[in-house]
This record gives structure tokens, sequence and C-alpha cells, in this order.
């Protein structure tokens, strides 16, 4: 940002170079200077310009290029930000607030790159206003020029006058509409525009079900309100254009009416009327300038607000200091004690009173009804939220005292909302740029992906979807089984997988069941399903309802409780499949 000072000092300085050496030559005729003087005044004038021109230009390159790189920093800054901040904070309505206004700010192309831009415009106005100033002074240096002072003091108030207007009034009815937008408009543009363009299951859908004309009526409907929103703009627009130039041309007017009479009454030479005539003009238009561009400039100041604030915001998870103790023997215990949570800006608690312990190599199965907390659990075991009423200890410790980095290290899991990047396969396993081959294809093998990948040209080095020229379409069951493999590769002590089947045909799911305590090994593993048939090779199973664990206990042991949730579950389920081959 330095760099615009100086750009803009020599902006503000460069009109007054021609309109000086302008000046100096009408005297220089009227003196009777030589041709060849008046010439190199002429000829010097030209290069300084040039000069000026030539710095300026390199100042404000210079600071393109590095507000061009500036731009995309603190982009990175703010998806880092994302990356490492609490989710709970993520999720909690004041965060939301602050996103909310950085994609209602960023409607009208506010941020980091439009600030440089606006502060340029500001400092243009400030210094060319100083420079104008200063060149005028000598106008009053003379006798006699009370009277000059009152008119040229009466054309600086209806500058001021008119910057008011523009500044206050019409600028801020132009700034006020722009925020005004109907933000829905918005996001049915993005809809339409982006996300149907690009993804392509939208667009099986529309054609499918016919929703073109619903879409178009749409876009129509947007179209209209786009043209009345776009009239209002244009018409604040025009006014303040002709505002600008209603002022410009009275200034100009008298600024040469008042610089003839000092020339009549013999106090400005004949060079001068031209300096001081351009000099007033410039200031006018300075000083006209200087009150919009500030204007612009605190409201673009406001629109960056939510980004700032963004970044500010402070993790509040407690992240402890103990080191994770590191066993070969994955001896780890956790237990939940009397633990109860809501989410941020929730009134109704997600788990209450909940307590269980997990047992080292221990398979659990977790089922219920949506919304019974199952997935709330997970969230609190791998520590993206905090209870909100009791603890959870790893080995007997709260596990808030340990390290938050070492001790999430101890999960492999597969969310029920797994994402798959746009990256290499290998990637996308082991979310590291310089895989182990050995182990990528070990949980390729174990999540059933070997025989997709040996089709592949590039193998594990073959980006998926059509981002690039040489990327794959992946299936849902290829995806999910992408997501398995990634668990695999971390190779964590405890494993928790959340509806890890749900994408893939019945025999890929066989598959994976029938190996499945192959895969898990000695791990812990934590296993979310609806389906109570897969289930079945698990000895422990959690029945959770309405945000509480109410049974707990083997498939046989459950089922013969008759009226227990899990027998009614399974009863529910029992007439789509048959119990032995459940």
């Amino acid at each position: 940002m330095i760099l615009l000072f100086p750009a803009a000092v020599l902006r503000a300085v460069r009109p007054y170079v021609a309109l000086l050496a302008t000046a100096y030559i009408l005297e220089g005729f009227v003196s009777g200077q030589t041709y060849e003087s008046l010439l190199f005044t002429a000829l010097g004038a030209v290069l300084l310009t040039f000069a000026v021109d030539f710095a300026e230009g390199y100042l404000a390159k210079t600071q393109q290029a590095r507000n061009d790189a500036f731009v995309p920093k603190i982009n990175m800054e703010r998806a880092v930000k994302y990356l490492s901040m609490d989710f709970q904070l993520l999720e909690s309505p004041s965060v939301n607030k602050i996103k909310e206004k950085i994609e209602r700010d960023n409607r009208w192309g506010s941020g980091f790159y439009n600030l440089s831009w606006y502060l340029s415009s500001l400092l243009d106005c400030l210094f060319g206003f100083a420079v104008g100033a200063a060149m005028i002074v000598p106008l009053f240096l003379g006798g006699g020029v009370s009277g000059g002072i009152y008119f040229l003091l009466a054309l600086l108030i209806f500058a001021a006058a008119s910057s008011a207007l523009n500044s206050k009034i019409i600028q801020k009815k132009l700034t006020d509409h722009l925020n005004t937008k109907d933000p829905k408009y918005d996001t049915k543009y993005l809809f339409y525009f982006i996300y149907g363009s690009s993804i392509g299951s939208i667009l099986k859908t529309a054609r499918i079900y016919g929703v073109k004309k619903l879409i178009s009526g749409y876009i129509e409907e947007d179209e209209r309100r786009q043209d009345a929103f776009g009239g209002v703009f244009t018409k604040l627009s025009c006014a303040s254009g002709i505002v600008g130039a209603l002022t410009s041309g009275i200034i100009t007017v008298g600024a040469y009416i008042f610089i003839v009479a000092r020339a009549v009454a013999g106090a400005v030479s004949v060079g001068n009327v031209v300096r001081y005539a351009g000099t007033i003009y410039n200031l006018a238009n300075s000083f006209f300038g200087l009150s919009s561009a500030t204007t612009r400039m605190l409201d673009q100041t406001d629109r960056i607000q939510g980004i700032l604030e963004f970044m500010e915001v402070q993790n509040v998870l407690r992240k402890g200091t103990l080191p994770v103790e590191k066993r070969r023997d994955n001896q780890y215990s956790i237990e939940f004690r009397n633990v109860s949570f809501k989410y941020p800006g929730s009134d109704d608690y997600s788990l209450r009173n909940f307590s269980i312990s997990l047992n080292i190599g221990q398979k659990l199965a977790i089922v219920g009804m949506n919304g019974s907390g199952k997935t709330t659990m997970i969230k609190l075991l791998c520590r993206l939220y905090d209870p909100s009423e009791g603890s959870i200890t790893l080995n007997g410790i709260d596990i808030k005292k340990y390290d938050y980095a070492e001790y999430i290290g101890l999960f492999s899991v597969v969310f029920q909302d797994f994402r798959i990047f746009s990256f290499k396969l290998s990637e996308n396993i082991s979310c590291v740029a310089d895989a182990c081959a050995k182990r990528l294809a070990e949980a390729a093998e174990m999540a059933g992906l070997s025989e997709r990948i040996s089709k592949l040209n590039e193998g594990f080095d073959t980006y998926l979807y059509n981002t690039y020229d040489s990327g794959v379409e992946i299936s849902g069951g290829e995806a999910q089984k992408i997501a398995l493999a990634r668990a695999l590769y971390k190779n964590a002590p405890f494993i928790v997988l959340d509806e890890p089947t749900a994408a893939l045909d019945p025999i890929a799911e066989f598959e994976i069941y029938s190996k499945f305590n192959e895969i898990v090994g000695d791990k812990t593993a934590i296993y979310i399903s609806h389906r109570l048939s897969s289930c079945r090779f698990c000895d422990d199973i959690a029945v959770f309802h309405e945000g509480e664990l109410i049974q707990r206990g083997g498939h046989d042991a459950l089922l013969s409780d008759k009226t227990g949730k899990y027998c009614e579950l399974w009863n529910a389920q029992s007439q789509y499949y048959d119990e032995k081959a459940g």
C-alpha cells in the first residue's frame, strides 16, 4: 500500500507541469524572450511530464502487481482460517452472521483489491487539493485582493455544498441501494448459472422432471427485479454525474471571470491568468472529488470488516499440552461420563446424560433413528465439539488436557457427509503429497478399490473429476470406497464408520462386511448404520433414542427384549429382508 502515496503525489503534480510551462511560455512571448529559450522551456516541460508519467506508471504497475499477489494471499489466509477454526465456531450463529456479511458485501466487488483502488482515488484527490492550494497562495500575496478573496471563497463554498449534496445525499442513496439488494437474487443466480451449469446431476434432474419452465420463470422474475434495481442505480449514477459536471462548469467559468478581472486590474500577468485559472479549476475538482472519494472509501472500509472480524475470531476449544501416549498395542480406552450437549444457538439437547465406555479392540455398532444423537456422539468423540456438560476421558484423563493434534490423530473417521477432493487419487487417500506406495496399495485393496485402480491409465496419480483434462468421474460407491481407504491409510487406533456402505451395491457391501474384522484388525471400531442387519457382525450394539443411550448388548440379547427399541426397529425392517440372510 505504501507505493500508493508517491504515485498519488506524482499524479497530483503532473497537470501542473504543463500548466506552469504554458504560463511561463506566455510570459516569455509577452516579455520578448527568444524562440530558442521558449523551445527549451517547452522541451523541458515535455521531458519532465514524461519522467513523471514514467515514474507514476512504474509505481502503479508495481503496486498492482503487489496487490494482485496480496489478494490471493488474503484469500489463502482466509481458507487456512476456515481449516484451523474450531468446528463449533464454524457452525455458530455469531460466525455464520459474519460469513453472511462477507457474502453480502462481496456482491458489489468489495475486498482488499478494491480497497486499494478506492484508497488510491482518495489520495489522488487529497494530494491534488494540497498541491492546488499551495499553487494558488501567491495570488493572495499581492495587494487589493479582498474582494477577489470573497469571490473565490464563494466558489469554494459552492464546491463544498455541491460535494456535500453529492456525497451525503446522492452517493449515500446509491450505497444504500446497493446494500439493500435482495440477497435471494444472488442465491438463485448462483444456483442457475454456476451450479446448474457445472453439476450434471442437477441438469439430469431438471431434464427428467421438466423443470425448465419453472427455472425460466424464476430467471425472468429475477431479470425484472434486476431491471428495476438497475433503473434506480442508473438514475442515481446519472444524478451524481450531472451534479459533478455542473459544478465543474460553474467553477471553471467563475475561475476565469475572477482571474480575468484580476488581470484587467493589473494584479495578474497574462501567463498567470492560465496558471491561476487552471489551478482554481483543479483545486475545486479535487475538493469535489475528495468528499465523494471519502464516502466511497468509508463504505468500502465497512465492506471489508466482515473479513477482518472473521480473521480475528479466536478459537475457544481448550487445547491441552499433555502428549498422547504412543502405544503399539493400541491400549486406549474412551469413556463418556454423563455427557450432555447442545449445538450452538440451540436450546434443545442433542445428547442428555450420556455415558458409555469403549473397550480396547471393541467392535461397537450404534443404531437409532435419525436425530437420535449418533453422529453428535462421534463429533464429541473427535473433539469437533466439547460437551456442554460432563466429560470425556482417554485412559482416565479428560481429553481436554491432551494436545489437540495428537488426540485427533487417534481417529480415522468416514463421516456420513464425507467429501472427495479434485486431487490425485493418491492425495485423496493419503491427504499428503508424498504418499507411501505400499500403504496406498494396502488401503485400496482392503477398501475394494484395486480392480478399479488397475484400469486407470495413471493409477494412483489419476486426478478425480473433470476439473482437469485427465480427470475421471467416479460413482457414489467408488467415492465411498475412497473415503474408507482414506481412513484405513491413516491407520489410527480408533476407526469410526458412519454409514460406510450406504452407496455401495450389495456385492461390494458384502465384501466389506465379510472382511470387516480383517479391515479393522485390533483397532477399536465404531460402526453407525440405519440397517440393523449390517450390524450383526458386531458383538456390542448401542441403541440411541432422542439423545439418550437406551439399550446396549448383543444382537440376540437385544432382540429378545420384545418391548425394547431395538426389537421395534428390527421388526420394522425385517419385512424387507430375510432374518437369516440379514
